[in-house]
């Protein structure tokens, strides 16, 4: 009975991929509005693919969904992903929002959690367990885990480079790899992949309300947006990286026992 659920699970974590990658180039007409429906095609396919991610982990017997520990560090993870958010060009009156009837902020906010949940089950679920396995288990092997996994999450986004400007791209791939230890920082504390998929989520919704992706006319970057990212990332960024170098025996072992890492 076992290896046959085994088998069942397995077919729906490959038919379930398989319509993450179809809904890439296979858009269905929900609606005749066009922001609507790219919003519920990108739902449905983050949908599919954070799903297949969840079942294969759990499938690789990864304990990430257990009950989250030292929730206090999430406070300077969201820090950080709310600064994502323009205010100075905001309250300066540089930026408005195009769509504001609350199925389309609702529909935005549903696709950004949504991305957070389907990017961190990929990249601090299954690539971070992958990455730890392939070093030793001591506080050095850790250390490379947490930069390898970040500057991988940061690599991925050379993948815009297809649909985008060159320079703005290789911009992305920096600020990723940073946001992608702010992420996996939020992993080693709590030890809950959700827990890092709503930072990711607030980190999304708050720097792209304002583009043409989601709900304005564009992010304007002026010089006090810049210098007040700036200050608050620097700060977070050293209290991040001084716990992530402190990061105790207990909490490591603890770590790679809910990875399976332990034997």
């Amino acid at each position: 009975m076992r290896k046959n659920w085994k088998k069942i699970e397995g077919i729906c974590i490959i038919a379930l991929c398989i319509a993450t990658c179809v809904m890439e180039f296979v858009k269905i007409p929900f609606t005749e509005d066009a922001f609507r429906n790219r919003m519920l095609s990108g739902i449905l396919q983050q949908a599919f693919g954070g799903v297949a991610m969840i079942l294969l982990i759990l499938r690789s017997g990864l304990q990430l969904f257990g009950k989250p520990e030292n929730l206090l560090f999430l406070v300077p993870c969201f820090v950080i992903a709310i600064d994502n958010f323009p205010f100075y060009s905001y309250f300066q009156g540089n930026m408005q929002l195009v769509r504001t009837e609350f199925i389309d902020v609702a529909l935005f906010a549903t696709h950004c959690l949504l991305v957070g949940i389907f990017e961190e089950s990929i990249f601090r679920g299954i690539l971070f367990y992958a990455i730890a396995s392939r070093f030793s288990k001591d506080k050095n092997g850790f250390i490379k885990t947490y930069v390898v996994s970040s500057v991988v999450f940061g690599l991925a986004h050379l993948m815009n480079i297809f649909g985008g400007n060159v320079g703005a791209v290789l911009l992305q791939v920096g600020y990723s790899t940073l946001t992608g230890g702010l992420f996996a920082f939020a992993l080693i504390k709590t030890k809950n992949i959700f827990c890092a998929g709503a930072v990711h989520a607030v980190y999304n919704f708050c720097g792209l309300i304002f583009s043409e992706r989601g709900l304005g006319l564009g992010v304007v970057f002026d010089l006090g947006t810049g210098i007040i990212m700036a200050v608050v990332s620097i700060a977070i960024g050293a209290f991040v990286l001084i716990n992530v170098f402190r990061y105790s025996d207990k909490d490591r072992e603890e770590l790679y026992k809910r990875l399976n890492l332990d034997k």
